[in-house]
């Protein structure tokens, strides 16, 4: 790493006075509610002299020319409607930045001064999420130290959630499974947009979505309005933009994780756009350098494609567009070189992974009158997973030891209907209708019999229907109040919920707010689960978990937000979550719970006797970018507790009960058109949960020896993670380059890795493996 940082210094030495580029800014202004434009509202650079402005015309559009390039931020008025103001957001010289503003009517009109409460830019995107959620941009994810580039790896930086692993990006919130968590791009819930993605969960490796595909999104963490079902720990709602409708623009990103290309424009100039996004990706270079982010034995390769395609109308009342995403990835694990009669169970062992998903959609919107839309979506999209485990004797010759392939393929229609009563009233309903096709295939060794042992051989079709009622309504100008309904329903059993959604926000003073929400929610089991096989003693074989219930979940959350300075804001909120309808085993005598559960589907016979709770505390103190820097600061105080068959109360395995980040950063400019960034990030818990082993039970084998009497009773050491970031940008006249070298786990701290223990042959004992050191990443990107 030494032998980079010179590169820095040199590109730093080049301090020549240049005329200040600049570029268009342009985009729409529409009424959120309704999607109609507002002809007439002004949009301004804020502190340019001379002031830099526009108003929108007929169709709402506007046109900004020669904005300078670097930071800017935006003000957008329009008359009996609350003020825009945008983030500080990049001006790149070599890409036009298209800015579409949805503003909010005002719904009272009174001769005294209403003072709103300021905005800050996190602000979540959908008007109904009161509490536990925030909407993030692309340059957030791109600034946060070690991220990747990638939502999932950025979220672990946010109030809520819990950071545990190097390699992985699952999404722990509040004490729950990755299971609870849905994804949703382009208003379709879509499988697991990861790859290297967990077998019937929510997390993997590094998601599929590329960051020049994306628009500002929302993460949610809790008490979700009505339009959000299937899921009872959080929602990522990832939005694609749209290309350039005007000039055809390009990127190229070329790094230690591999190479990325992006290309965008018009289709006709002025009417519609594509924008396409390549990735290939490879750790190899990383393994040569002697740094491994799983292990020096396992090789991992990756590479995704994504696309959109936008077509309006002449009149923009129709609007029509493609989207899709495709992504596949490979892993696999070799066993050690030189096998011999003292290598253990581990030194023979092969791993297989591979994951393969895919999805493509049009969504049609049409503005029905000056007051109400509708917006439908069409889907298909599968994904398939293998993973597959072998051992080697001493003539390297394979037994198979674990074999799994699902295979998921679902289309999915949704629509709804969205209509502005009045300024203080907005009324939505609408639907999804999924087509949930399987096919299911799980066989492991019984190493006692030596036989291969079928969980799961199934193959067919169920419905998974879900349908939503909300309203928004305006009850002075102080209190909002949002309130829904959401049900679900089951074809495969027969199961269903009818979930009620209430919302209610207070702004106490000009600088404070507070809210409160409650919502029910619920959660298929992962779909393998309910087919899995038993074998009873005379050789029958049965499947008794095809009747277990819909996971539900009440969520409570008490909200208050103060900014209390300048581009600052001090957070809290306090939930509680009970959980019902758990499936957990069948066996009074075994602890399993499926809310414990990381990957893959049950190998028992369950119930939906359990329950879980989870309640505490998320606080945060955050700087809003200005005057080159930021900061987010939180930490979580909180307990996690299930209760399985038997009636006892255990922890979790996500019962760190303290976890804690630090995001923030600090950028220079210079007068030859650069940026030098700098950035910070550290991820803190206090120990994942771990079940203690069976005393005098050390032999080698697949599996330690867990004592299940006791589960997760036991922790591995405190987890801490500091990453760094230094970037350097130039904007040229036609082009803008950054170079940049993130450093994860700049102190080569080994972290315990609570899902891994290895059987250690010189102490006849387990012991848990440590996770990735110092592991740096150098990437150069170019715009043109």
């Amino acid at each position: 790493m030494k032998n980079l940082l010179p590169l820095f210094f040199l590109l730093l030495s080049f301090q020549l006075i240049a005329q200040v580029p600049t570029q268009v800014v342009k985009g729409t202004v529409i009424d959120k509610d309704t999607r109609q434009p507002l002809i007439g509202a002004t949009i301004q650079v804020l502190g340019t002299d001379p002031i830099i402005g526009t108003a929108t015309d007929f169709e709402g559009n506007f046109r900004l020319d020669a904005v300078p390039v670097g930071r800017q931020q935006f003000k957008c008025s329009f008359t009996s409607y609350e003020d825009y103001l945008s983030d500080n957001i990049i001006i790149n010289s070599a890409k036009e930045l298209v800015l579409n503003i949805e503003m909010i009517e005002t719904a009272f009109v009174t001769e005294e001064v209403i003072v709103v409460a300021k905005k800050h830019g996190n602000e979540a995107l959908n008007e109904l999420s009161i509490v536990s959620t925030r909407s993030f941009s692309v340059e957030e994810t791109q600034r946060y130290a070690a991220s990747a580039n990638d939502p999932s790896r950025m979220a672990m930086g946010f109030p809520g959630v819990q950071p545990s692993r190097d390699s992985r990006a699952d999404i722990i919130i509040r004490g729950n499974s990755g299971i609870g968590l849905l994804w949703r791009l382009e208003g379709i819930d879509i499988p697991n947009p990861n790859h290297f993605a967990r077998r019937g969960s929510s997390g993997g490796g590094i998601t599929i979505f590329s960051v020049s595909m994306l628009a500002n999104s929302d993460f949610s963490t809790g008490a979700f309005p009505a339009e959000y079902g299937n899921a009872f720990s959080g929602v990522f709602d990832i939005k694609f933009r749209n290309g350039n409708r005007e000039n055809r623009e390009y990127s190229f990103r070329a790094g230690m994780l591999g190479l990325d290309f992006s290309t965008e424009g018009p289709f006709k100039k002025g009417r519609g756009s594509y924008l396409v996004n390549y990735r290939y990706s490879t750790l190899g270079l990383l393994n040569q350098m002697g740094i491994y982010l799983v292990n020096p034995r396992t090789d991992n390769i990756f590479q995704d494609l994504s696309f959109k395609l936008f077509f309006p109308s002449k009149n923009n009342k129709s609007i029509f567009s493609v989207w899709g995403i495709s992504g596949k990835s490979n892993e696999f694990e070799r066993a050690v070189d030189t096998l011999s009669e003292k290598s253990t169970y581990s030194e023979r062992l092969t791993r297989d992974f591979q994951t393969d998903m895919g999805a493509i959609g049009a969504t049609h919107t049409y503005l029905i009158d000056e007051r109400s839309y509708l917006k439908t979506s069409l889907a298909a999209m599968g994904q398939k997973i293998i993973y597959k485990n072998d051992t080697l004797n001493l003539e390297r010759n394979p037994t198979t030891i674990n074999d799994e392939v699902y295979t998921n393929i679902r289309f999915a229609l949704t629509s709804y209907y969205n209509r502005k009563l009045s300024s203080k009233t907005t009324f939505k309903i609408g639907f999804f209708l999924n087509s949930i096709n399987y096919d299911l295939k799980h066989e492991d060794l019984n190493t006692s019999e030596n036989t291969l042992v079928t969980w799961l051989n199934d193959r067919g079709n169920t419905f998974l229907l879900q349908t939503y009622t909300q309203f928004r309504f305006q009850l002075s100008p102080k209190w909002t109040l949002n309130a829904g309904i959401h049900a679900m329903f089951l074809t495969l059993n027969n199961t269903n919920s009818i979930e009620p959604r209430l919302g209610i926000k207070y702004q106490m003073t000009a600088k404070s707010t507070i809210g409160l929400a409650y919502g029910l929610h619920s959660r298929m089991v992962p779909i393998g689960s309910y087919f899995t096989r038993i074998k009873g003693p005379s050789g029958s074989v049965s499947q008794p978990n095809l009747n277990l219930e819909l996971i539900k979940s009440h969520h409570l959350v008490l909200a208050f937000d103060y900014n209390f300075a300048k581009n600052m804001r001090f957070h809290i909120e306090a939930y509680f979550q009970s959980l019902y309808d758990v499936s957990v085993s069948l066996d009074s005598l075994n602890t399993y719970s499926v809310l414990n559960e990381i990957d893959g589907y049950a190998t028992q016979a369950l119930t939906s006797q359990g329950t879980g709770t989870n309640y505490g505390l998320d606080i945060s103190v955050e700087k809003y970018f200005n005057k080159g820097a930021f900061f987010l600061l939180s930490a979580s105080i909180f307990d996690s507790f299930y209760e399985p068959h038997n009636g006892k109360t255990y922890n979790t395995r996500y019962n760190s009960n303290i976890s804690g980040t630090f995001m923030g950063g600090k950028e220079w400019s210079f007068k030859n058109n650069s940026v030098l960034q700098t950035g910070l990030k550290l991820l803190f818990n206090a120990g994942a949960r771990i079940t203690p082993l069976i005393e005098g039970e050390n032999n080698d084998g697949p599996i330690p020896p867990h004592d299940d009497n006791q589960p997760f009773e036991d922790r591995v050491a405190p987890f801490f993670r500091p990453d760094i970031r230094v970037a350097y940008r130039k904007d040229n006249p036609k082009s803008a380059w950054t170079i940049a070298l993130d450093v994860q786990n700049i102190i080569n701290r080994k972290n315990e890795d609570s899902l891994d223990r290895t059987y250690d042959p010189d102490t006849g004992m387990w012991i848990s493996r440590n996770q990735s050191g110092l592991t740096p990443i150098l990437s150069f990107q170019i715009d043109f």
